[in-house]
């Protein structure tokens, strides 16, 4: 067989069109060592597909299984979006319920303010011992401070005393100046020289 009729044979091969024969006849000529020039590429190929060619006819039910594999998938992953959808709902009314109540009793709570002694002689009572209270817990922490407040008493006498103390420098370094002044006053006499 020459190279434009194995050609053709391929041809035909590819489109699943060869008898039986020739297929037996391409892979006796493709399974001996010397392919024919030019077709060694395609040795391989048409070896696996004549060993593994032979494919059984799908079922007749093949495209009602695919249809119904769909159909199964499509109802699978809608029903996920309604459970998240009614999953949302319950937690949004939940929520608002929620809002409402914790609404309803803080507007209760402030105004239902209720008084809690009905005799005036016991609240009076109650609240200056209360008072009293605070006012003792006061006077001790004031105790307590009483360091602290000796403390300041020092330092404002020490400031005191640095002030006095500055005010006795300032009166020295004027006296200083004028003696400075007249020892100036002195040399321009002795020498005639006036200096400003």
């Amino acid at each position: 067989m020459n190279n434009e009729e194995l050609k053709c044979l391929l041809a035909k091969f590819y489109d699943g069109e060869t008898t039986e024969e020739e297929e037996k006849y391409l892979r006796a000529l493709f399974s001996a060592d010397l392919v024919p020039e030019g077709f060694e590429t395609e040795k391989d190929y048409i070896l696996f597909c004549l060993a593994n060619g032979h494919m059984e006819e799908p079922s007749p039910m093949l495209e009602e299984n695919i249809l119904k594999a769909i159909d199964d998938s499509e109802r699978l992953t809608v029903r996920p979006k309604t459970n998240k959808f009614l999953l949302l709902t319950i937690s949004s009314a939940a929520a608002v319920i929620l809002i409402l109540l914790g609404t309803y009793f803080f507007i209760e709570s402030r105004s239902a303010f209720r008084d809690t002694y009905s005799d005036p002689e016991i609240a009076y009572a109650e609240t200056m011992k209360i008072l009293f209270d605070v006012s003792s817990r006061l006077n001790k922490g004031a105790r307590t401070l009483q360091p602290v407040s000796k403390l300041s008493e020092i330092t404002n006498l020490s400031l005191e005393k640095l002030n006095e103390s500055s005010i006795l420098i300032n009166k020295s370094i004027m006296k200083l100046n004028k003696l400075e002044k007249v020892a100036v006053d002195k040399r321009i006499s002795d020498t005639g020289i006036i200096v400003k």
